[in-house]
């Protein structure tokens, strides 16, 4: 009886081990189908030992090469080609509240000035919604702006995002979701597009902008607002597990034309490597 009392003391002390944190993302391509270049790449890489992003450098065949880099809690963006455009991402933390796209003023040699401001707004850790200040150079000297105060928005349920919609634009698109958790790494959000394919969609960036959706998304559609009954685009999501990991994703994109009729359809395969262990 003794020696059973000791062992049920032995238990009760014992600690659960925690489970290991999954590597990070250090590597996404995308192809589209029936091509053998990517239409993008870009490889991670991570700093010792607090594991934030380091630097991203992304190549495409239409965009060309960019650099995103870390420096004073903020994320720099350039385009290796060229400088009268530059991006910069502003943190508070562990997250992303602003992006600022500056322009070289085509009217005053050297001159840099803000294009646009994109302000994000979140409920607790959910991105809600993103003001935007565009800006513009005027005949003569000086400067326009038209303020947007609810330029974007995302609409939550069950902790995931399940609607965006953009104030200017007659369209929304609305996600559905399966049964299948996000994995902690895996950087997939809904952003503020009606063509979800692209770098932006995939980019560890997204891990930045407070909670992300909790599942993954099975199937995406555009429609117009607000004749909702209108077709635009349509997306499904498939995805290859190993382990924890998501290995392979592949969205095939039907665009739809006034009538309804299939116009286009597409694939877009994504690979993603995990080669960074938090220390």
């Amino acid at each position: 009886l003794c020696m059973c009392g000791l062992l049920g003391l032995v238990a009760c002390d014992k600690e659960e081990t925690p489970a290991p944190a999954l590597n990070r993302l250090t590597k996404v391509s995308c192809y589209e189908q029936g091509l053998v270049n990517p239409v993008f790449s870009a490889t991670i890489a991570y700093n010792d030992p607090d594991g934030k992003i380091n630097s991203i450098r992304l190549m495409g065949e239409t965009q060309g090469e960019w650099l995103f880099m870390y420096a004073d809690g903020k994320l720099l963006v350039t385009s290796v080609a060229s400088t009268s455009s530059q991006m910069e991402y502003g943190l508070s933390g562990e997250v992303i509240v602003s992006r600022k796209i500056s322009q070289e003023n085509p009217q005053v040699s050297h001159a840099m000035y803000v294009s646009d401001a994109y302000t994000y707004h979140y409920s607790g850790a959910k991105l809600t919604y993103t003001s935007w200040v565009t800006t513009w150079p005027v005949s003569g000297g000086g400067y326009d702006s038209r303020t947007y105060a609810e330029y974007e928005r995302y609409s939550w349920e069950n902790n995931n995002i399940v609607l965006f919609a953009q104030s200017q634009d007659a369209r929304e698109i609305r996600y559905e979701y399966g049964t299948q958790l996000r994995p902690a790494n895996f950087p997939l959000r809904v952003i503020g597009s009606y063509d979800p394919v692209g770098f932006e969609s995939i980019s560890p960036l997204n891990l930045l902008y407070g909670q992300a959706s909790q599942y993954l998304p099975v199937r995406a559609y555009t429609y117009a607002v607000p004749n909702v009954s209108q077709m635009i685009a349509e997306y499904t999501y498939r995805y290859v597990t190993t382990g924890d990991y998501v290995t392979q994703m592949t969205i095939e994109r039907q665009l739809y034309g006034e009538t309804g009729e299939v116009v286009e359809s597409k694939e877009y395969v994504y690979t993603f490597e995990y080669n960074y262990a938090k220390p």
